[in-house]
């Protein structure tokens, strides 16, 4: 395959990709659009928020452990 073929291919699929977003975007649009409005949610209760916020930090904790490596020599209690 030489260089002007491979530069057409990637032409080609970036043009693909962009029809492909540029329809998604009007679609989304479209839908957007056509959507009734809803009336905004009642405000949560203090305690549901509250123990909205402990689930989500602890989520985000559990999270950043696994993502360190296993050996990484530092060795903090959980």
């Amino acid at each position: 395959m030489n260089a002007f073929a491979h530069a057409e291919i990637h032409a080609s699929t970036h043009a693909a990709r962009n029809a492909e977003l540029t329809a998604e975007a009007a679609a989304w649009r479209l839908a957007r659009g056509a959507a009734t409005p809803t009336t905004p949610a009642p405000p949560a209760r203090p305690v549901l928020a509250a123990l909205r916020n402990r689930l989500g930090e602890a989520l985000v904790s559990a999270g950043i452990r696994l993502m360190r490596p296993a050996h990484s020599g530092v060795h903090r209690p959980a």
